[in-house]
């Protein structure tokens, strides 16, 4: 069944598991993913982001709120839907004794296609993700990359319009993530994405949306740009342009200041912490010193992620407290 340009790859409405009727995994995560996001899902062990997934998947039922996939209500009996996407779990298995060629062969014989398309198909996507060397060797001799890049042409076999693939760079070493992450970059050009990853450098590089989870809660979902806009930004280099001993004053006065949390000059270069956000540049001007440049320092994405789980575990405890208060 086509979908129209406008439908929704995923919509979601206060998605909630519970298990075993008193762990929250998943709580109230309200969410809409339109056609052609790469959208990268961010949060530490045991924030649900693989329950999350699991009910996109339809390997769970919801204990309240839904959640559709291509119009339709994703649960365990949507077959037609689950055809449609590619899957590749943490940390993938495959029969050991089995090669690649007859893995592949196997996975799209349970999708039901014909032996002429089963070739075709096979061989291409084992010359796609570079395996054509060892497509007759046994898997249990594999190493990391190799089994990703299985794992990979697995997900890929039923020409699915959606990829869901969790923590898909995990172990594998430089090279290996390198041609995982460009792989990925080319199926965005034609397919939507979500991709769950530990390794924030890697959802900064291939996603152009976010979903942070918190304890079972969606804190944020929206483009990656305006995740990076919620960064609450403490840490700065500036350029500086005056004498020494004017260099050395504004030094002392910056330093004085109740809300710099430490402060170096290398050369003409100041390194700059602060305790909040805050604009100090009349201590600069007041010492006859010319600001050239400012650019805050580390990984945006990872910092704003963990500004916005730091801020959303200080409102939990808020709550708590609170709680606790009125019993």
């Amino acid at each position: 069944m086509a979908d129209s340009a406008g439908d929704l790859v995923i919509e979601s409405y206060k998605l909630t598991k519970i298990y075993q009727n008193r762990q929250i995994a998943l709580n109230d995560a309200t969410l809409k993913l339109e056609p052609g996001s790469v959208l990268g899902l961010l949060g530490h062990n045991g924030a649900g982001k693989t329950t999350l997934l699991r009910l996109v998947l339809g390997l769970h039922r919801p204990t309240a709120g839904w959640v559709k996939v291509f119009g339709q209500t994703m649960g365990p009996n949507s077959a037609g839907l689950r055809r449609r996407i590619g899957y590749i779990p943490t940390n993938p298995q495959f029969p050991r004794g089995m090669t690649p060629i007859s893995y592949l062969d196997y996975i799209a014989r349970l999708f039901g296609l014909p032996g002429e398309v089963r070739k075709t198909r096979l061989a291409t996507l084992i010359r796609a993700v570079d395996l054509l060397g060892c497509s007759g060797d046994r898997i249990d001799g594999f190493s990391n990359g190799m089994i990703a890049r299985l794992a990979v042409a697995t997900s890929l076999i039923n020409e699915p319009d959606l990829l869901i693939w969790d923590e898909p760079t995990l172990g594998l070493d430089p090279e290996a993530r390198r041609s995982m992450l460009e792989l990925i970059k080319t199926l965005a050009r034609e397919k939507t994405l979500i991709v769950a990853s530990h390794n924030l450098s890697d959802i900064d590089e291939v996603c152009n949306h976010a979903a942070v989870l918190s304890r079972g809660h969606l804190i944020f979902f929206g483009s990656l740009q305006d995740l990076k806009g919620r960064m609450r930004r403490n840490h700065y280099e500036l350029d500086l342009e005056g004498d020494q001993k004017a260099l050395g004053k504004a030094l002392q006065a910056i330093k004085s200041l109740p809300e710099v949390k430490s402060v170096a000059m290398r050369h003409r270069r100041m390194d700059l912490r602060l305790l909040e956000e805050s604009n100090n540049s009349a201590a600069l001007a007041d010492n006859k010193v010319t600001l050239i440049s400012v650019r805050t320092v580390g990984q945006q994405t990872e910092q704003a992620f963990l500004d916005l789980v730091e801020k959303e575990e200080a409102r939990g405890f808020a709550r708590v407290y609170q709680n606790t208060e009125a019993a």
